[in-house]
């Protein structure tokens, strides 16, 4: 009769001690605020084309340049448009998990668009063309303006055919 209270403790304290291991990030992050724009260092990097494509993939990438560690809580705003007229906006594919951002460490989101042709630098069918983009962090009001670059570091231009920018999960960097 003894040796059954004795099992029933040890597996108790095994299973508890596997629940605090296993603790997923989202659960363990909601005592650090979440990431601001202003806290966050941005950078937008269109990437070399891929041949006979006619999408264009790019990266948004932010370092959390504030002194406390913080979170990025889910998809950040993404928005490139032409002054006052037609806008693309960014929309999230897929499950975003929250990402606990240390101080200097940085997240990226994946992008991807419908771009001109080969040939065709800013064809008239394409809504928007801009060499930069609004972006706001998950949960936050202010956005910023943010150049975008392309991977030698030159300067380059979101040519947008489509009012929809797909924006893959956050990820750490």
């Amino acid at each position: 009769m003894r040796k059954r209270p004795l099992m029933v403790a040890a597996l108790a304290v095994l299973v508890l001690s596997g629940g605090l291991v296993a603790c997923d990030e989202p659960r363990v992050d909601a005592l650090h605020a979440s990431c601001t724009t202003k806290d966050l260092r941005w950078k937008v990097t269109v990437l070399k084309k891929k041949a006979r494509s006619t999408h264009r993939e790019g990266r948004l990438s932010a370092v959390n340049t504030g002194a406390r560690e913080c979170v990025f809580r889910g998809f950040p705003d993404f928005l490139v448009r032409v002054g006052k007229g037609p806008e693309a906006g960014g929309v999230g594919h897929g499950r975003a998990r929250a990402v606990s951002l240390p101080a200097g460490s940085g997240v990226v989101v994946d992008l991807r668009y419908r771009d001109a042709e080969r040939g065709h630098p800013a064809p008239a069918d394409c809504l928007v063309g801009n060499g930069s983009a609004e972006v706001t962090a998950p949960r936050d009001t202010q956005g910023t303006l943010v150049r975008a670059w392309d991977e030698s570091g030159r300067r380059a231009r979101l040519d947008v055919c489509d009012n929809v920018i797909r924006m893959e999960p956050p990820r750490k960097a």
